[in-house]
């Protein structure tokens, strides 16, 4: 990747483990609310947003609304990187 490229975490939590990355909280940067992407980013400009355990807490309709959001930010060929937990695996 370019060091250019503009990649998201959203809902980064307390950890900063991803260098180069642009960490944020859900009052920074809200799925399901376009005026805060607005307001950090230009349609079409992002590379990479990850979202680890945050697309679990949304209602189907929220997750369909998350997406439409952030494929309006993401760049041609950009992506989303979208981990949740695995209700088949107990520990």
């Amino acid at each position: 990747m370019a060091l250019d490229e503009i990649k998201v975490v959203v809902g980064a939590g307390e950890f900063n483990n991803n260098p180069g990355w642009i960490h944020t909280q859900e009052n920074e940067l809200n799925l399901l609310d376009e005026r805060t992407w607005e307001k950090r980013f230009k349609e079409g400009t992002i590379h990479a947003i990850l979202a680890e355990h945050v697309w679990e807490h949304l209602s189907y309709q929220e997750g369909q609304e998350a997406v439409r959001i952030c494929y309006r930010y993401l760049k041609p060929n950009g992506y989303i990187r979208c981990a949740v937990p695995d209700g088949f695996f107990f520990r």
